[in-house]
């Protein structure tokens, strides 16, 4: 097995009035928020799938299905932090992740270094290996329009057993 391992997650969700807008594990002050059988929080769904993806063990779906009642409302972070033990089971860590947010308001750069230091203590990765970027659409599309969220994130994993590197992980 190749010691190491890429896996890329894109996930979107509808844009609602009066929801609460977890993103990155933070609460964002906003009108409106991700509609979803969890939180909805678009940014650790999309590191869920590129992790889950790397270490070949197919999407958050499947192993979180919205179909499954104990998963309704729960705390994406939650999801998070599973989809870690999962990989560390199968000898993975992460080497590091990198995540763009795609959405026209409201400006995200101000909470960027809150969600990285969210999602280090979640995951255990450390902050300078967690990349966040938000951008916008251009006023173009769906995001544009404002009725959505998009995310994209690449995450690289790696077999410490096969290529031992010597770092704060």
């Amino acid at each position: 097995m190749f010691p190491f391992r890429v896996g890329q997650g894109y996930d979107v969700h509808q844009l609602e009035e009066g929801r609460p807008f977890w993103l990155g594990g933070i609460l964002i002050p906003h009108s409106h928020g991700a509609k979803g059988h969890s939180d909805a929080d678009v940014v650790c769904h999309v590191m869920c799938d590129a992790l889950l993806g790397a270490a070949n063990m197919r999407n958050i779906g499947y192993h979180f299905s919205d179909k499954d009642p104990q998963w309704k409302g729960v705390d994406s972070k939650i999801l998070l932090a599973k989809v870690l033990e999962m990989i560390r089971e199968k000898g993975f860590e992460v080497g590091n992740v990198d995540v763009t947010i795609v959405l026209q308001n409201p400006k995200l750069n101000p909470h960027i270094p809150e969600m990285k230091t969210c999602l280090s203590a979640v995951t255990q990765i450390p902050e300078e290996d967690i990349s966040i970027k938000a951008t916008t659409s251009e006023q173009l599309g769906f995001v544009g329009r404002e009725e959505g969220i998009a995310a994209h994130c690449v995450a690289l994993i790696y077999l410490p057993s096969l290529f031992p590197i010597n770092n704060s992980h």
